[in-house]
């Protein structure tokens, strides 16, 4: 469903499949009263209008999505090369982005794409404050892109790249980010080079020598992630209506960590040889300058921009549309750039809106950006009580969150599809997508992109 929403943008008006639960009836209240003076600010527009019920909702959503934003900030954080704490210092562009946002129900954050995208980018610095000074950096840089965009009317051009090519950068980025967690889950040494397809050669080469315990373990967990979401939990507990089915596939992420530190403690795991994720900095992140650094490669700064937009305004678009409403797509580019700036002087890096958060947020009644506060809210908690509980997260456990994560986002599908009725088209993708594994998902997506206008010339 994630892969379906990111390529619609390359199709405007092709069918969108958006989470089945009707959204709350407040969210249709709270879309029409937008605009007017208050477009570039619209929580001067929802906030007064939320009633109890309204922020009762939103309440219980945003904890349920910081249940779920917990474990995959983290694991996304470490894709990118970044200590996984990092994840959890995206509350200030989640607040900033609650305040300015045209859609009621997307929730921002790390997300996949972006951390895979960025992690070449930062790979060649020396350690791991660089890298989280290169990340912030990139950070500013692409929110600055974002708002010019969004500011200009322009954002129109990031609906105009073939839906052949974002699908072939998500497959892309699937792969990437298996081949990436293969070392955390067998406990292999890692793989030599940067492009996605000398990560994962290299990493199915150092398979053979793989850590039997930690390799047990992780098949564990990953059965435990599947058996959470595919079991009939809710019927074999007679759950009432009113909890959604999804809820358990949604929390086994927080749930497969929380159960993996309490065995690591109370069985010291970490003795028979499972890795841990060690000391994470308490407290939370310092201000720091942006502008402290050159400016990076304006190429890089682009490309997150493009595709931390493509992954928002497809969830937002999908979700207006569940709401018979239009997604003020200029304002949300707005939200998603004035996000990143300000994430990137407290040591964040680039957000976007995340398809899974989102639709938990919508199944589990949220109806406005309140439920993002909420959300905000309790990573701020987490980051001041609890980051001591992280240093015991094994990381077999990461790396098996993350794997699941994006099983789903390899587009067989659409393969299929070329495969069948469009061989011409085939080639294509399999064009695109060997140069994306080739040169690496950013560099690739640039190349594709020229390639396909070039062949559009030539055709």
């Amino acid at each position: 469903m994630r892969l379906a929403l990111l390529l619609a943008l390359a199709a405007p008006g092709a069918a969108i499949t958006a989470p089945k639960q009707a959204l709350p009836p407040t969210s249709e209240k709270l879309l029409k009263k937008r605009g007017g003076a208050v477009k570039q600010l619209p929580i001067t527009t929802w906030l007064p209008a939320l009633r109890k019920e309204d922020i009762l909702n939103d309440a219980l959503a945003g904890l349920t999505v910081a249940a779920m934003l917990i474990p995959q900030g983290m694991s996304y954080a470490s894709i990118a090369g970044l200590n996984p704490i990092v994840g959890l210092y995206c509350y200030v562009p989640m607040l900033v982005y609650a305040c300015l946002a045209a859609s009621s129900f997307v929730v921002i954050g790390p997300v996949a794409l972006v951390s895979t995208t960025l992690a070449p980018m930062i790979a060649g610095e020396e350690s791991e404050a660089a890298k989280l000074m290169a990340a912030s950096s990139l950070m500013f840089w692409s929110g600055i892109s974002t708002c010019v965009l969004g500011l200009s009317g322009l954002g129109g051009l990031v609906e105009r790249v073939p839906k052949d090519i974002l699908s072939a950068f998500v497959t892309c980025c699937a792969f990437n980010i298996a081949g990436t967690q293969i070392p955390s889950v067998l406990k292999v040494a890692k793989p030599h080079g940067h492009t996605p397809l000398q990560i994962l050669v290299g990493a199915l080469q150092n398979a053979p020598d793989f850590h039997s315990f930690t390799a047990a373990f992780s098949a564990l967990t990953f059965a435990f992630l599947v058996a959470l979401k595919r079991l009939p939990l809710h019927t074999m507990l007679n759950l009432p209506k009113s909890v959604p089915s999804s809820i358990f596939g949604s929390l086994g992420p927080f749930l497969a960590m929380v159960l993996g530190i309490v065995a690591n403690q109370k069985f010291d795991l970490s003795g028979r040889g499972l890795a841990e994720v060690g000391v994470v900095p308490s407290g939370l992140p310092s201000i720091v300058s942006p502008l402290s650094r050159p400016p990076p490669n304006v190429k890089d700064a682009l490309v997150l921009s493009f595709v931390a937009l493509t992954e928002t305004l497809a969830m937002g678009k999908a979700l207006a549309e569940r709401a018979s409403q239009k997604l003020d797509t200029s304002q949300e580019i707005l939200a998603v750039g004035a996000a990143n700036v300000a994430g990137s002087a407290f040591q964040s890096y680039t957000v976007a809106g995340s398809f899974s958060r989102s639709a938990v947020n919508v199944v589990t009644g949220g109806s406005s950006q309140l439920s993002s506060i909420v959300t905000a809210g309790a990573v701020v908690l987490t980051l001041l009580f609890f980051t001591g509980c992280f240093e015991r997260v094994p990381k077999a456990v990461l790396g098996s969150i993350l794997i699941y994560a994006v099983s789903g986002l390899v587009d067989v599908k659409r393969v299929k599809a070329l495969a069948s009725s469009d061989t011409k088209g085939l080639a294509k993708w399999l064009v695109f997508f060997g140069l994306m594994m080739a040169l690496g998902p950013a560099e690739g997506l640039v190349a594709s992109v020229a390639v396909d206008a070039a062949l559009g010339l030539v055709g």
